[in-house]
């Protein structure tokens, strides 16, 4: 009896802890919304919680970009090359249904 072929056997995937960044986003939106309701502060005119979700905003791009750009730096979409080349030869789109 054969063991199974090298393609059927993934890898294990390596641990990249720096994507924990993309929970900040949710912690500053809905974890600390309750926490800034209640500030009088009126930056630039607007009410705080106002203020706070635009920062949200500009801080939820940043922390993406920088996971991009780490994924790019540890070799990301050379996995992602790699996985779709094993998956379009053995016949199907990489979600299981035929191409």
């Amino acid at each position: 009896m054969a063991g199974p072929s090298p393609c059927s056997i993934a890898s294990p995937p390596r641990r990249r802890a720096y994507r924990w960044l993309l929970a900040f986003p949710f912690v500053w939106q809905a974890g600390l919304a309750p926490v800034v309701n209640d500030i009088a502060l009126r930056p630039f005119g607007l009410p705080f919680p106002m203020a706070w979700q635009m920062a949200g905003i500009v801080l939820t791009s940043v922390a993406i970009a920088l996971v991009f750009r780490l994924d790019a730096r540890h070799g990301v979409e050379d996995d992602e090359a790699d996985f779709l080349a094993r998956h379009q030869d053995a016949g199907t789109d990489g979600h299981g249904s035929a191409r």
